[in-house]
């Protein structure tokens, strides 16, 4: 191998010297010419000398342009003109031919130019580089057959085409409305790049300042969205304290000085998530004002305006991610080890499966619980379509009356639907006190739309055509009201709506008027108290939930996603009676991080979207795990953290992912 590389250096050695020899003959230079750029990309100080130089003789003119396209045009390899050029990596052009006997059967040459090293990837590596566009104009604007142009010199033919020359070098294009413009009447934006000519310069300073009020209008909506993540925020340390004061007294003397240890970190975690929250309100407000003086201060010089649209750009985007990571840290309490629990929303990459060969699917799944469950392990859960066009998406729903699509938007503070065929969206249900819709439910027989808003602490109700009807609950700890509620689900044929008080840790069931009917997870119980020396006995009130996010309702059964206790819970819709109950912390198969959806499939299957672990599983109604898909990716088939998720009645499951910005079809 080594001696069939040295011969084939060898002969390029001799190609190059007979080459070298053939150059000087017909009065080019020996020694390769680096490229230069071409006269439009030239930076402005050399524009601007070739301008104050145009009072040259006429006659030198022609000799500097005819000297720079020949350095273009010329193969430092061969000194002839280039044929087939071919770009290498360092942008510097050569011609096929030569390169292919440069390269040989080398795996790793230099640039014969810069020197830069560039590995050669394989046998065809040559024929695979691009052309150089540039040079392939000039080849074009020189004209002539290949065998005029080896013939003649690269200065007889830029005599030839001196004309066309002088037209290419005559000006700087402008990048809006294309017209060559003298280099005096071009100027060029920092922030874009662009050379623009007068008329279009002003025009593109009013589009930066209008880019201003939008940048303007995100700055409020982050400040809004930051108030009621605050508000969400305190309220569930209020309900963390509470629980603390409960075990405390539970556990009496022998762990009072664990409470006051646990109250003092709450306070201290509390105290320092107001004190970051200050500090970006502090923050957006600062930027705010920037913002305001730049619509409004118009007689700046044009370079202080594109500087302060570039900062405030730089300054937003930072201050925008630092507003949605603000609440990243999850705080809970666990009762049953007294402390309270963090867990990062950062999601983990935990254990999936594999789908099982294509030949064990069934034509029928539904036929019953074997086929459904083999055409689950079975399904290649790669999603056929990709919706991306709304940011943050939360709960989906399909409706039951004309099969559209419901998305909603948590930061558009609307319900997008969409038409499913041709994923067109059709139009929006909101509403001026709607601010995070998180979940969407539909009662068929009444015709109406129920959207749970997380920051507004109640239930906003639309008829089946999008108009608005009423809202349902307020913010509070009694019976019908609510702390932001999140999940939310229907039962037809009571007209009873069951929605996830996830504030209060409770299930409310309430009428379709906002009446109160009934509760899951909370209950009264006896409890011994000891005050002043004597026992006594108290009714407290006590909560099986911790956090829950999700329900969903069958025929005789409701299940309950308990987020905080990471379990699911299936209780009789009759009694309310616990069937069963599974799942626990962690990233192995059964186990969850912070789930957050779940949903029902026709034959009674559960589906959670289990966020922080990025994937979906399925579980049998008696708790048995049937199949796991998903992993952390922004690629198909992988998600970044599942927000919401909806099975339709032919098995098309649809799961929506709020760091993705998408919702997935499968």
């Amino acid at each position: 191998m080594a001696e069939k590389v040295k011969k084939k250096q060898s002969f390029f050695l001799n190609f190059k010297r007979f080459n070298s020899q053939k150059g000087e003959e017909a009065g080019l230079p020996s020694t390769p010419q680096i490229q230069s750029a071409p006269p439009m990309y030239r930076p402005t100080s050399q524009i601007t000398s070739r301008h104050n130089n145009s009072a040259s003789s006429d006659n030198m003119k022609p000799r500097k342009l005819s000297g720079g396209i020949k350095d273009l045009i010329q193969c430092a390899l061969c000194l002839e003109i280039l044929s087939n050029p071919k770009m290498l990596p360092c942008q510097h052009t050569f011609c096929g031919a030569c390169l292919k006997i440069y390269v040989a059967d080398l795996l790793i040459i230099n640039c014969p130019i810069c020197r830069t090293r560039i590995q050669v990837q394989n046998v065809n590596f040559v024929d695979g580089l691009p052309s150089n566009l540039y040079i392939d104009t000039l080849l074009a604007m020189v004209g002539g057959t290949e065998d005029q142009k080896q013939l003649e010199t690269p200065a007889a033919l830029m005599n030839n085409t001196l004309q066309s020359v002088e037209l290419f070098a005559s000006g700087v294009r402008c990048s809006h409305c294309r017209t060559i413009c003298d280099n005096m009447e071009i100027s060029n934006c920092e922030h874009c790049k662009s050379n623009f000519c007068k008329v279009c310069w002003l025009q593109h300073l009013e589009d930066m300042r209008t880019q201003i009020g939008s940048i303007l209008k995100e700055l409020d909506s982050a400040a809004s969205r930051l108030d009621h993540k605050v508000e969400h925020y305190e309220d569930r340390f209020d309900r963390i304290v509470e629980q603390i004061n409960t075990s405390a007294e539970e556990k009496i003397n022998a762990i009072l000085e664990a409470k006051m240890e646990l109250l003092r970190e709450a306070s201290e975690l509390h105290k320092l998530g107001d004190m970051t929250a200050l500090a970006l309100k502090s923050s957006l407000a600062e930027a705010c004002e920037v913002a305001k003086r730049a619509m409004t201060i118009r007689d700046k010089i044009d370079d202080e305006q594109v500087m302060t649209f570039i900062n405030l750009h730089t300054n937003t985007l930072q201050l925008l991610t630092e507003v949605s990571k603000w609440d990243a840290e999850k705080y809970t309490f666990d009762k049953e080890n007294f402390r309270i629990e963090s867990d990062s929303s950062t999601p983990y990459d935990a254990e999936s499966d594999d789908p099982l060969p294509e030949a064990a699917k069934q034509n029928n799944p539904m036929e019953n619980e074997a086929s459904l469950t083999l055409h689950y392990r079975s399904r290649n859960f790669i999603p056929h379509y990709i919706w991306r066009k709304t940011s943050r998406p939360s709960g989906v729903g399909i409706s039951p009356w004309n099969n559209h699509l419901y998305i909603c938007g948590m930061d558009s503070h609307s319900v997008l639907v969409v038409e499913r065929s041709q994923a067109k969206i059709v139009t929006r249900l909101s509403c001026d006190e709607m601010l995070c819709p998180v979940q969407i439910a539909f009662m068929k027989s009444l015709g109406e739309i129920y959207v749970t808003d997380k920051w507004k602490h109640c239930i906003h109700v639309f008829s089946r055509e999008g108009e608005y009807l009423r809202s349902i609950g307020q913010k509070g700890s009694r019976v019908g009201m609510f702390r932001s509620p999140e999940g939310i689900a229907t039962d037809n044929a009571q007209h009873h709506i069951y929605v996830v008080d996830t504030g209060n840790d409770r299930v409310q069931v309430i009428q379709s008027d906002g009446k109160f009917v009934d509760q899951y997870g909370v209950a009264t119980k006896q409890q011994a108290m000891h005050t002043a020396s004597v026992w006594e006995t108290k009714e407290i009130l006590c909560t099986e939930f911790n956090g829950p996010t999700a329900v969903a309702v069958t025929n005789d059964r409701v299940i309950i996603l308990d987020s905080g206790n990471r379990r699911v819970k299936v209780y009789n819709k009759q009694d309310k009676s616990k069937i069963i109950e599974f799942g626990s912390l962690g990233q192995r198969k059964g186990q969850f991080r912070q789930p957050e959806c779940l949903a029902v499939d026709p034959m009674g299957y559960i589906l959670v979207g289990d966020s922080g672990n990025c994937r979906v599983q399925v579980f049998k109604h008696n708790g048995q795990l049937v199949r796991v898909f998903g992993r952390l990716g922004s690629e198909p088939g992988k998600f970044g953290w599942i927000s919401g998720i909806y099975v339709t009645k032919e098995l098309d499951i649809i799961v929506s992912d709020t760091k993705n910005h998408s919702v997935n079809f499968f």
